[in-house]
């Protein structure tokens, strides 16, 4: 009987650790919003799930003829990380986003999103992990759409 006892008080220990951890949870603080300071991140080989080569920012996208409503629709999908004032998400605030970028890099503001948005390693933001997908999948219309969305941000 004994043996009994200390294996079922060894099981009953584990599962309150288990309970215990699985009940703990991390606070993010989200109230401060985050200065952006991007840095170039080490090159990492990834493999692009899509199949299609890495598409290297150019500058001469034409993002500035994109659709701001259409972009507005394919943002859906990004507003579950990133905010569209300057509150912190699981990524940063986006609120101002088009301003801050041609300041950040010897890009300007344009090219640099698309960079950000087909190469999201390429630029992190201080504070922040490189968690964001590629986005290659995207045609040019779609990224200049997602760009001119962004220019509305204030």
């Amino acid at each position: 009987m004994p043996g009994k006892r200390i294996y079922l008080l060894l099981v009953a220990s584990i599962v309150t650790l288990f309970v215990i951890a699985a009940c703990t949870e991390q606070v993010i603080p989200t109230q401060e919003p985050v200065e952006f300071h991007p840095t170039a991140a080490a090159e990492v080989d990834r493999p692009d799930s899509s199949g299609d080569e890495v598409k290297p920012a150019t500058g001469d996208s034409n993002s500035s003829d994109g659709d701001a409503d259409a972009g507005k629709n394919l943002f859906v999908s990004c507003s579950a990380c990133h905010n569209t004032d300057d509150s912190t998400a699981v990524g940063p605030g986006l609120g101002g986003i088009y301003a801050r970028a041609g300041d950040r890099t010897a890009l300007d503001a344009d090219a640099y999103l698309e960079q950000s948005i087909r190469e999201p390693g390429a630029f992190v933001v201080d504070g922040f992990s490189p968690l964001m997908p590629s986005f290659n999948y995207l045609s040019e219309p779609d990224v200049s759409n997602l760009i001119a969305y962004l220019k509305t941000l204030d």
